[in-house]
């Protein structure tokens, strides 16, 4: 396992597959960065340079099933299911429908619904995560930092059951 770590500043480890990840972030206690492009990832780009973009923890998050589900397969595995789709709602409520509306119709933020969006990896689960995770131009903040990804990817599933 490589470290890339100075004083002051977290170690970094590629992922590690299953528990043995989320063990060594509890047992250690750090917080360690999940690295674009390592192995079990897809690549993750930022929406706003297409520069890698970093996934990192958030203090006491772990890797969830769903999340690592996510990883190996780049597809929201939440999709259509009734308990998360009403947690995303309540997230999307919370975070969401201030700049897309209740609808996902747009305001200050672009539509989530319809055919055509501001950001054409929107249509994929991957790219609709990278612009939720890393946030992107205008007002769309990097909920990353706000939010687990799990807690992302329930959003997202209620996202695309929004009628179109």
């Amino acid at each position: 396992m490589k470290s890339n770590s100075m004083p002051g500043r977290p170690l970094r480890f590629a992922i590690l597959r299953g528990s043995v990840r989320s063990l060594l972030a509890s047992a250690a206690g750090i917080s360690f960065v999940v690295l674009a492009g390592a192995a079990g990832a897809p690549q993750f780009t930022s929406p706003i340079d297409n520069g890698p973009l970093e996934i990192k923890l958030l203090p006491g998050e772990k890797i969830t099933e769903g999340v690592q589900k996510f990883y190996e397969t780049g597809q929201d595995p939440y999709k259509g299911d009734p308990q998360a789709l009403a947690e995303g709602k309540d997230l999307y409520e919370t975070y969401c429908q201030a700049c897309h509306m209740p609808d996902g119709s747009g305001r200050i933020g672009p539509s989530l619904i319809g055919d055509t969006h501001h950001y054409p990896r929107f249509t994929t689960d991957k790219g609709m995560f990278e612009i939720v995770y890393g946030g992107a131009t205008g007002a769309m903040q990097p909920f990353g930092k706000r939010l687990t990804q799990d807690q992302i990817l329930h959003v997202m599933a209620y996202v695309r059951s929004l009628k179109k």
